[in-house]
């Protein structure tokens, strides 16, 4: 079976990439997005897969499949090119597939904020975590096998949940798990990327337009820094495509049900039971 980032025609132009950052989601990285867009830049971020649908979220999955999980190829700087043809910046997605972006793109320039763990921890169980269990509950456990989105999304979000906490979830365990790994995943960024090629910022030291402008070259704008990396903000993005996966559920269940019931009362009538 094709990957779906096979399924994509071979783009004519490919933007060159400013800066690809290599954060971890719930740390700062939607404000870095918005920034981004203020600055003239085009960024892909979650954001992006969110709006885009379906196959966004398929090509995430199997990119993070290869990397996280070695089941399939990993992607390398064709895929890439495809993916991110038309973006100048990258945000989020090497967090997926780290390998995979650090080989397809070694000279590239790189962005990390990092924060502390136990609150990445957190911050993450009260996003991610938080969706994972909503996907894992009725309805949307039923709900979700009739929308495309919801489905690749409660996949992407266990997986790399379940990844990150080793399986124990939102337990303490797994809160410990979490913390843990996410040292690790920012330890191995240090170790991986060259020092002349990472700015590394702390969250809780704060970060601005004057951490970032100056590194990639572009003036410092006279405007507030935008976003504060809520949870809220988060489940505001993912809200539109939850609401619509719940009436595509609603109306695939009532699409079995109806039909079902109407056959249930037919054989009942046939065999003068009803």
């Amino acid at each position: 079976m094709p990957r779906q980032i096979d399924l994509l025609p071979t783009p004519a132009h490919v933007k060159p990439k400013k800066l690809i950052v290599l954060s971890a989601p719930r740390t700062g990285t939607y404000g870095l997005y918005l920034a981004f867009q203020k600055l003239g830049f085009k960024p892909y971020h979650m954001k992006e897969v969110l709006e885009a649908g379906p196959t966004a979220v398929n090509i995430l999955n199997d990119g993070l499949n290869a990397d996280m999980f070695h089941k399939g190829k990993p992607y390398g700087r064709a895929e890439f090119d495809k993916w991110f043809a038309d973006y100048d910046v990258i945000i989020e997605m090497p967090f997926f597939m780290l390998h995979s972006i650090l080989k397809a793109y070694p000279d590239a320039k790189f962005f990390l904020t990092e924060r502390d763990p136990d609150k990445w921890a957190k911050s993450f169980v009260n996003t991610v975590g938080k969706m994972t269990s909503l996907f894992q509950t009725f309805p949307m456990s039923i709900f979700r096998h009739f929308d495309g989105f919801a489905s690749g999304m409660s996949y992407m979000g266990g997986s790399v949940f379940g990844y990150y906490s080793n399986g124990y979830g939102a337990s303490p365990e797994g809160m410990k798990y979490l913390a843990e790994n996410y040292r690790n995943y920012i330890a191995e960024v240090k170790r991986l990327v060259p020092p002349e090629q990472l700015k590394v910022c702390k969250l809780e030291d704060g970060f601005g337009w004057e951490e970032l402008c100056p590194y990639i070259g572009v003036p410092v704008p006279d405007q507030e820094w935008p976003a504060l990396n809520t949870p809220e903000e988060f489940h505001a993005v993912a809200a539109p495509k939850m609401k619509k996966a719940v009436m595509k559920g609603l109306a695939g269940t009532m699409s079995i049900i109806v039909p079902a019931l109407a056959m249930g009362l037919w054989y009942l009538r046939k065999e003068n039971m009803f």
